[in-house]
């Protein structure tokens, strides 16, 4: 058995693929997008130069209004398998992102501030 979330379809929210030994991988395609599109995510892909290339280790936090998210990047997203390297930030009703700041493993820290655009890639290359 193994399961990766990712979005496979680019529409803002997590898809699930799942896969059962000697059996066909079942995919289960989330159509939250559609039935709420107020709805406001951003994906951070991070490219580390000092630290290693994936940036297995960096901790992003990113605020926007009231609402303050953190995600360690640590390679553990699946079972069995491992899901999309750019983080996902799901967040909500939120206008506007108005700070993101990455802690670089080594030991770099990077502050992007606001306003940032929402529902987007946004990448980030470790930089002193």
């Amino acid at each position: 058995r193994s399961s990766v979330l990712f979005d496979l379809d680019d529409d803002g929210d997590l898809d699930i693929v799942t896969n059962e030994f000697n059996g066909r991988p079942m995919v289960l395609v989330s159509d939250l997008a559609e039935r709420n599109p107020d709805l406001a995510f951003l994906k951070v892909k991070l490219v580390g130069t000092k630290s290693n290339r994936s940036a297995l280790g960096a901790v992003v936090r990113v605020a926007a209004g009231d609402l303050n998210l953190m995600k360690v990047k640590d390679g553990q997203s699946g079972y069995l398998s491992h899901s999309d390297f750019p983080l996902y930030f799901g967040l909500g009703s939120a206008k506007q992102i108005d700070r993101l700041e990455v802690s670089w493993p080594s030991g770099i820290k990077q502050v992007v501030e606001g306003p940032i655009d929402l529902n987007k890639m946004l990448t980030i290359e470790e930089r002193e």
